[in-house]
């Protein structure tokens, strides 16, 4: 089961608005962590970019993030994500290590998925599982794509408790195919989990309120 739901999400990139599904790389609408909230330039470089993000045209949008690339670590981030989905790696490893040394820890999760497919830098499965520790208590993605390692043995112990608390803390952060692994575990009893009809129900209600998963937004052109 778990193979079934997590490994689709690992194979590729992919941040448009359908896929970006590392073990699925989107709630209601993105929240931004509490973190920012005293971060005042954060928020601005966030806020920066987002205002490149609402443009329509393409070409008009590549623009505005390069005016501000230099200095905007979320420019970079999705730069970065960019030139991944073109799987123009070397370009997407620059722009992505760019935004992580400038402490933006959404880098992270892309980072991951280069080192574990080893796509623009030498394959790392190690690199990439102390990647998604890094901001896993930040990023929701970042943490359902932790609970794979956890939940599958790789490069650490089988650890099930740690796996399903991981995909708690994204699926209560509306990461969508969290909230579906949560419906079959509870279901199933899987994971060393017992049956639970009522949150079954409950992950089930929240699946149907949450039409769109909006937890990629940040990593979007």
């Amino acid at each position: 089961m778990i193979k079934k739901i997590l490994l689709p999400a690992v194979t590729i990139f992919m941040f448009t608005a359908c896929s970006m599904k590392m073990p699925s790389f989107s709630m209601p609408s993105f929240s931004m962590p509490s973190f920012f909230d005293s971060e005042d330039e954060e928020l601005a470089s966030l806020t920066q970019a987002n205002l490149c993000q609402e443009i329509e045209s393409f070409d008009s949008k590549l623009t505005c993030y390069k005016k501000i690339l230099d200095n905007n670590s979320y420019a970079q981030l999705r730069m970065g994500t960019y030139h991944a989905d073109k799987k123009e790696y070397k370009d997407a490893v620059k722009y992505l290590e760019q935004a992580k040394n400038n402490d933006n820890v959404y880098a992270n999760l892309a980072l991951a998925f280069l080192y574990y497919k080893g796509d623009g830098v030498n394959k790392d499965i190690d690199k990439s599982f102390e990647l998604l520790k890094e901001s896993s208590d930040i990023d929701p993605n970042a943490a359902y794509q932790l609970a794979r390692f956890y939940l599958q043995g790789i490069n650490t112990k089988i650890d099930n408790q740690k796996g399903v608390e991981l995909i708690n803390f994204a699926a209560s952060k509306g990461v969508s195919t969290a909230q579906k692994m949560l419906i079959n575990i509870h279901r199933e009893g899987s994971f060393e989990q017992p049956r639970d009809q009522k949150k079954v129900e409950y992950w089930e209600n929240i699946v149907k309120q949450n039409k769109e998963d909006t937890t990629f937004k940040i990593y979007k052109l």
